[in-house]
């Protein structure tokens, strides 16, 4: 089943990308934010700087995508070079994901899930782009891997996630915090690694933060949401209202102003919140594969929000009944995972897959909430839904060893300062 996955990933992800070619050439595998990152990855290529487009030291994107293009750049091949780059890096997450989900169910159910992983639609999609999703889930799975008995591989993992991208940064000083006194390497190698940034954005711009766009974010989506319903506009000319003094602003004081706004409303903005939140976990994305083959006609969010579903349905047919059937996939994935969760609460490694799964997602809300940012929580996802299966599959299969299963969640026990899980949660 193993073997069936990667040959699969592999395989439909190659025939996707050649006929996105032939169709529009490299456009499809360009997304807006794409460009930053390339341009991070031509001045780290170019005289070792990490600059944004105006030539000034870049402090909103951190390094670790551009990292990872630099060799695309060095080819300049930056499409096609990274696409490989991106096709790797999926069959580390096949692999990765394949490895935890042993830990927690059996070779059959685990074999499945690396299938699921696979050919998971919005995973697939986002890593055919020039894009850090990709990145960001191996790194994440990489962590989880690590944690159990190797604290400093674990740390090394979650910082370079953060250094992909700085959504993560939170979450590395949640954990941190939480494993000082029962994994202080875990947490000293945490605080080590992500010094430095906060030392080369201090010395090249004053800046002691580890990246802008957390205060950014504050203002301009958090803060410019709570703005845009107060004036009764769209976020996004809200947002071209507030974006010249965000440009002219120290980050610290777009902080302050962003929290002010949500303070002052902060039922409104948990409403927001929330709704961006409900984007990022049922958006089914289909649409992104139309618009890779040049068949999606823009504006179909827009039209559905004036216009009602029936309407809709009429003007966009192709796109709403692919919505519809990558809908039926996704909403079973996420039931089935929140049951496993639940069942599971118990069960260290369970807990942890939950709290990551669980913090991306709800990083994931706000304005700009949509089914991109559901891409590193699909494995996780995944795992938790098979912890699920598991305990129904009653067909013949091989245990996972127990011993080490044990020692695993014995060790992931001491990092969440818990105490050993039942062992009915590991074993036969």
């Amino acid at each position: 089943m193993l073997r069936v996955a990667l040959i699969l990933a592999l395989t439909v992800r190659v025939l996707l990308i050649a006929a996105a070619y032939a169709q529009r050439g490299d456009a499809p595998f360009v997304a807006p934010d794409s460009w930053s990152y390339l341009q991070g990855a031509f001045s780290i290529a170019t005289d070792f700087t990490f600059r944004g487009e105006n030539g000034s030291p870049e402090l909103f994107r951190t390094p670790g995508y551009p990292l990872l293009l630099v060799p695309a750049m060095l080819l300049q091949q930056p499409v096609l070079v990274g696409l490989a780059l991106n096709l790797l890096l999926m069959v580390g997450i096949i692999l990765l994901t394949h490895r935890l989900a042993l830990r927690l169910t059996n070779e059959r159910i685990a074999g499945f899930c690396a299938v699921a992983v696979a050919i998971e639609p919005t995973l697939m999609t986002w890593s055919m782009k020039l894009m850090p999703e990709t990145l960001l889930t191996c790194c994440l799975l990489l962590f989880a891997v690590a944690v159990p008995k190797h604290p400093l591989a674990a740390a090394v993992a979650l910082c370079a996630a953060a250094y992909v991208k700085p959504i993560v940064f939170p979450l590395v000083l949640v954990l941190a915090v939480a494993a000082l006194f029962v994994r202080p390497r875990f947490a000293l190698a945490c605080l080590a690694l992500l010094a430095p940034w906060h030392l080369r954005n201090y010395a090249v711009a004053g800046y002691g933060g580890f990246s802008t766009v957390v205060e950014r974010t504050a203002y301009l989506s958090a803060g410019g949401a709570v703005a845009a319903d107060d004036a009764n506009v769209s976020h996004a000319e809200m947002r071209l209202r507030m974006l010249p003094r965000a440009d002219g602003t120290a980050p610290e004081q777009l902080r302050r102003e962003g929290l002010a706004l949500v303070a002052a409303h902060p039922l409104r903005y948990a409403a927001i919140h929330a709704k961006g939140m409900a984007r990022t976990l049922f958006d089914p994305g289909a649409v992104e594969y139309l618009r890779m083959l040049g068949i999606y006609g823009e504006g179909g969010r827009a039209f559905l929000e004036r216009s009602g579903f029936l309407a809709t349905a009429r003007a966009y047919p192709l796109e709403v009944a692919l919505s519809i059937a990558l809908a039926a996939v996704l909403l079973p994935l996420i039931v089935l995972a929140a049951a496993g969760a639940v069942r599971g609460w118990r069960n260290p490694q369970i807990v942890l897959l939950a709290v990551l799964a669980g913090y991306l997602l709800v990083a994931g809300g706000g304005v700009h909430g949509y089914h991109r940012f559901r891409v590193p929580a699909v494995p996780f996802l995944l795992l938790l839904a098979s912890s699920t299966l598991r305990r129904n599959d009653v067909s013949g299969r091989r245990s996972v060893p127990g011993p080490r299963v044990g020692g695993d969640r014995d060790d992931v026990s001491a990092l969440a300062g818990g105490g050993a899980a039942p062992a009915a949660c590991g074993s036969q």
